[in-house]
């Protein structure tokens, strides 16, 4: 009976919010503008450079984004590429932030 219920009238069971108080969704013009916060570098890593250490130096040890931000513009930059990855010798385009 409350099968039959719950397909005929419904559920009692309220459906999940799609955005709480404490998440704010972006416009896609906000997230453009996000990625034109930077101009891509291409440079030639050398044995033991990181992702981090090239953008930081690059930066001038000081990023005004997250790490999590870095690896999402690096992966945009160089499609394919492994950002944990880099080989020593290889010319990768890397961010460098205008803010």
């Amino acid at each position: 009976m409350s099968i039959w219920k719950d397909l005929t009238v419904g559920s009692p069971i309220p459906a999940a919010p799609t955005e709480t108080a404490t998440e704010k969704k972006v416009p896609a013009e906000d997230k453009a503008d996000e990625r034109e916060t930077f101009q891509p570098v291409l440079l030639q890593v050398k044995q033991g450079d990181t992702l981090l250490s090239v953008a930081n130096e690059l930066n001038n040890n000081d990023l005004s984004v997250t790490m999590e931000q870095v690896i999402v513009d690096f992966e945009e930059l160089n499609p394919g590429k492994d950002p944990y990855a880099l080989h020593a010798g290889s010319a990768y385009y890397f961010p460098h932030y205008l803010r």
